[in-house]
């Protein structure tokens, strides 16, 4: 069936105006993602001071000995309970959360040179740095300890308790 010469003219037009739609709805999905993907834009605040600069470090050694405790702390609520990994994820996305809070307000990387006799920043960056690498090395050893031997930490936990058990069974007797 052949196409009407007169209509073409208004199908060139759905033709148009069907693939701007088109680009536009792909424009926008893409735009959104890359907004998404991107962040919330970061405060634009002055650099912090030297007394700023000592509560960011006091803060990211409250962050790092937290850490430090919560991994040790792991060990027995592994054996404790079966939802301690899922427990340690829920706190290691809100303590990284708090980590890039604290690099935000402390502008650790802002690429403003830092004020005559205020520096620090540069230092606390990479103390920051280096205490995130050691979060994410505690989060890879605490997946891969749960994936193989938690097993291992629970039955320890059951023996432990069913000794006690008969430890307690055995001086009621007496």
């Amino acid at each position: 069936m052949a196409r009407d010469p007169r209509l073409r003219p208004f199908r060139i037009a759905l033709w148009v105006i069907y693939l701007t739609v088109v680009a536009v709805a792909v424009g926008l999905t893409i735009r959104s993602v890359v907004e998404n993907l991107r962040g919330p834009p970061r405060p634009s605040a002055a650099l912090p001071t030297r007394a700023t600069l000592r509560v960011c470090v006091t803060e990211l050694e409250a962050l790092h000995l937290e850490q430090n405790e919560r991994a040790w702390r792991l060990g027995v609520e592994l054996g404790a309970g079966s939802d301690a990994v899922r427990r340690w994820q829920v706190w290691s996305r809100e303590w990284e959360r708090r980590l890039d809070d604290l690099g935000d307000r402390c502008r650790v990387d802002a690429d403003e040179p830092e004020p005559q006799g205020s520096g620090g920043r540069r230092e606390l960056a990479t103390a920051r740095d280096a205490v995130l690498r050691l979060h994410r090395a505690y989060a890879v050893q605490v997946n891969r300890f749960a994936q193989d031997e938690a097993s291992l930490a629970r039955a320890a936990a059951d023996a432990l308790q069913a000794a006690q058990a008969a430890v307690a069974r055995s001086t009621e007797r007496r």
